[in-house]
């Protein structure tokens, strides 16, 4: 954190704990080394859902990183499961509800907890969740149209303190489409627009005790996509259970 010169308002950044920043990020898994958990889709496929997933059994340990990265090979385990749960979406990309379908078929150590839009508050849950340390998958569309609809994992939050207020700024992202995070924790992000279109439904997010009903926007920006305005599809936030 990085306090001003007042002492009163300073940036902060939480993010989930198990990351582990360096030249790759990593997790560490049972007693092996580190491993990296990022996991990069290619231009051809439409397999950001997956990819999603795929990073969350890397993070909580669910699977080896190696048999997740071969999953279309693998003949038994918790990678085969997923490639016969997943494969068919491959390449047409996986709907909120759905996805939530094929993660509870799998029956694994895991818990789901989904919000849709915004008669379900979904923007406000997901910033909670994040706030509490936790994995959110976040489905998202464009603004301007509907040829752009994603999924990446929410792995934390910044913004700013004011007093005793935490005021989120930005959503930090791991995106299957984007390059590898260098140094740091995430390499995409969403922000809530200062100016301009949608800036002021920010404000009352952040102004605003009473949940807010109205779809709120946010400026995707990674080094691998030009900003574009989306808008919360699902957030879905996964927990490990024992």
């Amino acid at each position: 954190m990085v306090a001003r010169a007042s002492g009163v308002t300073y940036g902060f950044q939480r993010v989930h704990a198990a990351l582990q920043t360096g030249h790759a990020l990593t997790v560490q898994q049972q007693r092996q080394e580190p491993v990296c958990c990022f996991m990069q889709q290619s231009t051809l496929d439409g397999a950001c859902g997956v990819h999603v997933f795929a990073a969350i059994c890397a993070i909580f340990g669910l699977a080896k990183v190696s048999a997740l990265h071969n999953m279309s090979q693998r003949k038994y385990g918790v990678p085969a499961e997923i490639w016969k749960a997943f494969g068919p979406t491959y390449f047409t990309g996986v709907h909120a509800k759905d996805w939530v379908e094929l993660v509870n078929s799998l029956a694994l150590p895991l818990k789901l907890t989904a919000k849709y839009g915004a008669n379900d508050h979904v923007d406000q849950h997901a910033l909670d969740w994040l706030m509490h340390g936790e994995l959110v998958a976040l489905a998202f569309a464009s603004v301007l149209h509907q040829r752009t609809k994603h999924w990446a994992l929410a792995v934390g939050v910044e913004g700013l303190v004011e007093g005793q207020q935490h005021q989120v700024k930005r959503i930090l992202l791991l995106d299957s489409c984007a390059g590898p995070p260098v140094f740091r924790t995430f390499n995409a992000r969403l922000s809530l627009p200062v100016t301009g279109f949608g800036s002021r439904r920010a404000k009352l997010l952040q102004q605003d005790k009473k949940p807010v009903h109205k779809v709120l926007f946010w400026l995707y920006e990674s080094e691998s996509w030009c900003p574009e305005l989306v808008h919360l599809l699902a957030a879905v936030r996964v927990r490990k259970i024992a």
